[in-house]
């Protein structure tokens, strides 16, 4: 059943009786509302609830930490392992986590289209957002056990630290746009998302960065958006301990045209929208 038609709530030719400003006051009001719904519905009501997001990365720097400072110590080319564990760990989990979500998201969640006010970008954002700040509240955790511990300072300079984040923020949102519309057009594009998880570990820049790979190798590494947005990061983190390769340019066309296309996408994904 095609339900394209239930998710034009705006009328045509600029028209809005609500004024722009009530429009999307209602929107936020949507997004929040979807995104208690899925945390009831993901974490439920009972025990930690949203608060098991922190589990996992806690455990993983942990576990982490401690098999490097056996194998390595705790600085690793000059640098503190906790605090590049963490800073490689946390970004990655963001994209991750979006990329899982983003599967199918508009087929899982077609009912709530009925309802005017829902768009199928409200039901992708309240998933994103929710990673986003399931992600900071995460890195807040376990950056502060760490920091009581002694093993981790906070980063250096916060300007380039949260401009780093903006770029993982928008290569996993642009990401997650491409992948909720291409699952929905093309369902064979779902098979290649477990792999390309898999294969995405290793070359993001989570586990090195550019200024280690040899001279051939750097230019090829900073291909890759989330390569820049983690140098950005660790030169915020640790300032000029380090030297670090960003292309702020480069990055930016990409990470923009990415969230272009996925924006563009879901105006052409409507008519795929069906109830099963």
């Amino acid at each position: 059943m095609n339900i394209a038609a239930t998710t034009d709530s705006v009328p045509r030719g600029g028209a809005n009786p609500y004024g722009f400003v009530k429009a999307f006051r209602v929107q936020i009001i949507v997004i929040w509302a979807l995104m208690m719904r899925e945390l009831h519905t993901r974490y439920g009501r009972d025990n930690l609830g949203f608060l098991w997001v922190m589990a996992e990365p806690l455990l993983f720097c942990t576990a982490v930490t401690i098999l490097w400072s056996i194998t390595k110590g705790r600085y690793e080319h000059g640098i503190a392992v906790v605090a590049f564990t963490i800073t490689g760990y946390m970004p990655l989990l963001l994209w991750r986590h979006s990329l899982a979500r983003s599967l199918f998201c508009f087929r899982s969640n077609a009912s709530l289209l009925y309802h005017k006010q829902v768009t199928a970008l409200d039901l992708l954002f309240a998933r994103v957002v929710l990673e986003i700040l399931g992600c900071f509240l995460a890195y807040l955790t376990v950056s502060f056990i760490f920091f009581t511990l002694g093993l981790y300072e906070f980063p250096k300079d916060w300007g380039f630290f949260y401009l780093g984040w903006t770029y993982h923020i928008l290569y996993a949102t642009g990401t997650a746009l491409i992948v909720a519309c291409m699952t929905e057009m093309y369902e064979w594009t779902e098979k290649l998302i477990g792999p390309l998880g898999y294969i995405m570990v290793p070359l993001c820049g989570f586990l090195y960065m550019v200024d280690w790979l040899p001279d051939r190798a750097q230019k090829y590494a900073l291909f890759l958006p989330s390569v820049n947005a983690y140098e950005l990061v660790r030169a915020g983190q640790f300032g000029p301990d380090v030297r670090v390769h960003y292309s702020l340019p480069y990055v930016t066309f990409v990470c923009v045209g990415m969230v272009t296309v996925g924006l563009m996408l879901c105006r052409r994904v409507r008519q795929h929208i069906v109830i099963e």
